[in-house]
């Protein structure tokens, strides 16, 4: 039987899906592949971007392809998988509905509070005037979030009345997230630890993988402005097993039995943002879809073959029941450019050869281009990221950043703490 599919996206954390399902001798189509999916993949006709879906429908019917696997949530909320499905193709990836629980906030937080999942209090606006009206039911700090999404950088942290005037003044006068921020959402400022739980789920069974902790912010010490990700690390011991058995019983059943109650079925990957204050998990946020970069340190740990699990879920039909885990830490740093998450440094050329990375070391391109034999460029912010293998997860971080050292392109940079604050987990 074949064991083929058609991956939809060309980002960091499609590099990792396509490496992964590589390994698991699967063959791998994609659509305007970035370097190291080229290296994973066939590439597909370049299609236009009118009629696009019809076209890979088309392509997918005609090689005899066994399912489309969509990264990135643009696609899902743009009803992508539905398109797929009424063509008859199995799709791993949630409904344009159920997406919802990603590219509308509101629709999330409704749902939480309906069904009694632990969040943060909140309340929502749909207008300027709501807002300035919110800010006094709060105090400082709270969090404002644009429903719609912003690629990880829609949500402004209030300490005080400056950083409301600049959020007012990014969401309502800039207007710099257009229709995405026709709801705003308000809610309380949780403090605590963070970590990501990512569920593989047909809708009824699921199964977990390895948690991980992203670094959303730009800076070391979770400095700077919110970004997509400047690095992560999994396992993440910070969710021990009482932990991550209290999620499951109090955030993921729940949320999967509302999501068919409400008649929106989840089939795909469910990643559960959790913030942990005081042993208690609280969900952050919900997306539909693998994260980037957390995709890049989890994905590589995994033993379990993926494409199994993923056809049996685009089936409708989740038959494994346990996922095996290699007994190894992994460390993904971002590489991204000056400037970065604002307005940053494009068309940077740079030289980049895999062979100087040590054999327990990942490259794994996410904005870039070969534009000659080992040259690149860059085509958004965050350019590639550096992912290393290792017995502990000290060794992982070290190894990761000794690889890091062996590349240098100006007018780039990157964090230099990434995971060491998982270390404190370690004896939890």
């Amino acid at each position: 039987m074949k064991r083929n599919l058609f991956l939809l996206g060309n980002g960091g954390r499609e590099s990792a899906l396509c490496f992964k399902l590589n390994k698991d001798k699967a063959l791998v189509y994609s659509l305007y592949p970035n370097p190291t999916i080229s290296s994973y993949s066939i590439k597909s006709p370049d299609f236009t971007k009118e009629n696009l879906y019809q076209q890979i429908a088309d392509f997918v019917i005609h090689k005899d392809i066994k399912m489309v696997v969509i990264g990135p949530e643009k696609f899902l909320e743009d009803g992508a998988v539905d398109f797929f499905e009424s063509k008859g193709i199995k799709v791993f990836g949630p409904s344009k509905e159920s997406a919802k629980i990603e590219t509308d906030k509101s629709f999330a937080k409704e749902l939480m509070k309906k069904y009694n999942i632990p969040t943060a209090k909140f309340e929502i606006s749909d207008s300027k005037d709501r807002s300035f009206d919110l800010k006094n039911y709060f105090s400082f700090p709270f969090v404002m979030k644009v429903s719609g999404l912003a690629a990880g950088k829609g949500s402004f942290i209030i300490n005080n009345e400056n950083d409301f005037e600049n959020a007012m003044d990014s969401i309502y006068d800039k207007k710099s997230f257009g229709r995405s921020a026709e709801k705003i959402v308000f809610e309380e400022f949780l403090e605590g630890d963070e970590s990501s739980l990512f569920i593989m789920t047909d809708g009824k069974k699921f199964l977990t993988l390895p948690p991980a902790q992203d670094h959303k912010k730009a800076y070391n010490s979770d400095q700077g402005p919110n970004t997509g990700g400047m690095g992560s690390y999994a396992p993440c011991k910070l969710l021990n097993d009482k932990l991550k058995n209290s999620c499951i019983e109090k955030i993921v059943e729940p949320i999967l039995y509302a999501m068919k109650k409400e008649s929106v079925p989840f089939k795909g990957l469910l990643y559960v943002g959790l913030m942990i204050k005081h042993n208690e998990p609280f969900v952050v946020e919900f997306n539909a879809r693998f994260g980037d970069p957390e995709t890049q340190s989890i994905l590589p740990i995994v033993e379990s073959d993926l494409y199994d699990i993923m056809l049996q879920i685009a089936s409708k039909n989740l038959e494994t029941s346990d996922i095996k885990i290699k007994n190894v830490y992994a460390t993904t740093v971002v590489v991204a450019a000056k400037g970065y998450p604002e307005d940053y440094k494009k068309d940077i050329q740079f030289e980049l050869d895999e062979n100087i990375l040590d054999d327990k070391t990942l490259l794994f391109h996410a904005s870039s281009k070969e534009i000659f034999p080992g040259r690149f460029i860059n085509t958004g912010g965050r350019i590639f990221n550096i992912t290393s293998l290792d017995d502990s997860l000290v060794k992982s971080i070290e190894r990761a950043y000794a690889n890091l050292k062996r590349i240098n392109i100006p007018d780039t940079f990157y964090r230099d703490d990434i995971g060491k604050k998982g270390l404190d987990y370690e004896n939890l």
